[in-house]
């Protein structure tokens, strides 16, 4: 009987020690968490576009204007939105949809530790 409580401590310890690590892998998530005020959902594309004016020398090649750059972003219920970017605003939209890919990656990261922290709350009752 003495042994199996023995046993029973050193569970209920080793139990503590995975959730205080579960615990300390979720904060560091947690910092790494990019500024939520300049992510951007969405994806780049580049595209040529025509402006069909008579005489126009890039449209009558069959090349067209650009290459332009355009956002393109899902509003749901099959909205699509885009939006050209100017090149000066390049590295802006290309960090912040860089940013809004990591947060995504880091919840879903954060919302695995929280499930296993909720098994190991589980077990402990």
């Amino acid at each position: 009987m003495h042994c199996i409580f023995r046993f029973d401590i050193f569970q209920f310890m080793k139990m503590k020690d995975k959730s205080a690590q579960l615990t300390a892998s979720r904060e560091k998530l947690v910092q790494q968490i990019p500024d939520l005020s300049t992510i951007l959902p969405g994806s780049l594309l580049t595209r040529m576009v025509r402006c069909n004016k008579p005489g126009c020398r890039f449209c009558e090649k069959g090349k067209g204007h650009g290459p332009i750059v355009i956002l393109t972003v899902s509003l749901g219920d099959r909205k699509v939105r885009q939006i050209q970017v100017p090149g000066e605003m390049m590295k802006e939209v290309e960090d912040s949809l860089r940013a809004f890919a990591q947060t995504q990656e880091l919840l879903k990261q954060i919302a695995g530790i929280n499930l296993e922290l909720l098994r190991e709350r589980k077990r402990q009752r």
